[in-house]
């Protein structure tokens, strides 16, 4: 095996990773696989355990292939070719509930014969407590990449040769670290991102959202397992979090809109507060009105977060040698799974753009001299004599640029609609009237696939293509 790339001075790490959520985990396990050191910072003492994102599609499974964990994701995951999209289940005389009448429906895919989706055709349901944990182990395996938990990041500070950061351990030491290039992956409250001064702009949503981890035994398990409940106040998203069978006690994920407001008996509003929303009672009354089956409930809630919804982006996601993916860039609602996959893939094109870097050497940091590039899989090649420069700061910039203009154009009105498609109006007007709902009714497959083509062709970002495109004759 080849040597690892390490900086000329031992105690510089070539990259520092702040936080060890699935997108840093992602990127320090794809840099190891580069053969690129590094270590990564993450303010808690383990792997966070809370309902987060759960639904994982299109190019982010290639990436998971890429990084040798797709069968495993797949295989623990439950497969979903399709969404359905339903009013609140309806009650009979004795109380029991039924699932709400059906919409719209999109089938994505049909299993093959041997019961197996085809890569990158369907949706992979697994908890991001789950995935983060597949991520840990084989990050682990490599050598390459140490993680220290309980160390919270209190500073930072960069010159034109790397990036010095201070954290504070568990036992309330300081430490600094001294790296090449420093990669924010910290969430929605990155102190990275605060520390270089980077705004996030866009607008907050006046709904909350309660996310519910569900042991439950379902009286039915429908194909698409996965549906989302359209209502003016209670809609929401149900999926199951393991394979899940009809009356078999199993893990299902209620995420649910808690509304701006409750009406009071007078007619007054009432708001609540976070306190108020995560009291069990509360929760009980809203998954009451999601769950299907026979009264009482046999449910019983395992975990709960609440959440702020957000439509924010930084305003950019390079400065220096710092970088920043997923949640500590961008921020959107969480209603078509778009969130995390799109982190995720901020981490492939940060993992290629320091792979890009670290492949130019350690000479001159603003332009440096690589041979000809194979953008259509990454190699380098000798070139026969031909040296190609390549100005990094502009390469960083690009980054930048690309992930920023997916959200904007991509990440933002997708999720935007896929959420007020929900609750705009009453269920069955947005059935018949919803341009998306009715696209899939007439279920032309040209038709479809030009809605879809975005989330295939334009949501992964190709830096070693892209680097071919601006690469210049020496």
């Amino acid at each position: 095996m080849e040597e690892a790339r390490t900086p000329p001075h031992c105690d510089i790490i070539p990259v520092i990773i702040v936080g060890a959520g699935p997108v840093g985990l992602l990127l320090a396990l794809r840099l190891a696989q580069s053969n690129i050191r590094s270590i990564v910072l993450e303010q808690e003492a383990t792997l966070g355990a809370a309902p987060r994102a759960i639904g994982y599609y299109g190019p982010v499974h290639h990436v998971f292939n890429e990084a040798g964990i797709y069968d495993q994701v797949s295989r623990e995951g439950m497969p979903s070719g399709g969404y359905v999209w339903r009013t609140l289940p309806s009650e009979d005389e004795k109380g029991t509930k039924t699932l709400g009448s059906v919409l719209c429906r999109n089938v994505m895919s049909c299993p093959d014969s041997d019961g197996q989706y085809k890569i990158c055709t369907y949706s992979i349901q697994l908890a991001q407590c789950r995935l983060a944990e597949i991520m840990l182990e084989e990050v682990t395996k490599t050598g390459l990449s140490e993680v220290l938990w309980d160390h919270r990041v209190t500073d930072l500070s960069q010159d034109e040769n790397g990036v010095t950061i201070t954290a504070i351990s568990g036992q309330g030491e300081p430490k600094s670290f001294r790296g090449l290039y420093l990669a924010g992956c910290d969430g929605g409250k990155s102190i990275i991102r605060k520390l270089l001064g980077i705004r996030l702009a866009g607008h907050s949503w006046p709904e909350r959202f309660i996310a519910t981890d569900v042991l439950r035994t379902a009286p039915v398990v429908e194909d698409p397992p996965v549906h989302f409940t359209v209502d003016p106040k209670y809609w929401g998203v149900v999926t199951p979090l393991e394979h899940v069978k009809a009356g078999v006690k199993g893990l299902w994920r209620y995420s649910m809109a808690v509304p701006a407001y409750e009406e009071a008996e007078d007619g007054s509003r009432v708001f609540l507060t976070d306190e108020q929303v995560l009291e069990p009672k509360y929760v009980n009354s809203l998954l009451l009105r999601q769950l299907d089956g026979p009264r009482p409930s046999d449910h019983v809630v395992v975990r709960k977060s609440l959440y702020k919804m957000h439509q924010l982006l930084a305003s950019t996601m390079y400065r220096g040698r710092c970088f920043l993916a997923g949640d500590a860039a961008h921020i959107n609602n969480p209603i078509g799974g778009l969130g995390l996959c799109t982190g995720l893939l901020d981490a492939d094109a940060l993992h290629q753009t320091l792979e890009i870097a670290f492949s130019l050497g350690q000479g001159d940091h603003d332009q440096r001299h690589i041979p000809t590039t194979n953008g259509a899989n990454g190699i380098l090649s000798s070139g026969h004599g031909c040296r190609r420069t390549i100005n990094l700061q502009n390469l960083f910039l690009r980054y930048s640029s690309e992930r920023r203009r997916v959200f904007q154009n991509i990440i933002h009105p997708y999720s935007s609609a896929n959420k007020t498609r929900l609750h705009s109006a009453d269920p069955e007007d947005i059935a018949r009237e919803d341009w998306y709902f009715q696209a899939l009714r007439r279920g032309d497959p040209k038709e479809l696939e030009s809605i879809n083509a975005p989330l295939y062709n334009g949501w992964r970002t190709d830096m070693w293509s892209l680097v071919g495109t601006s690469l210049k004759d020496a």
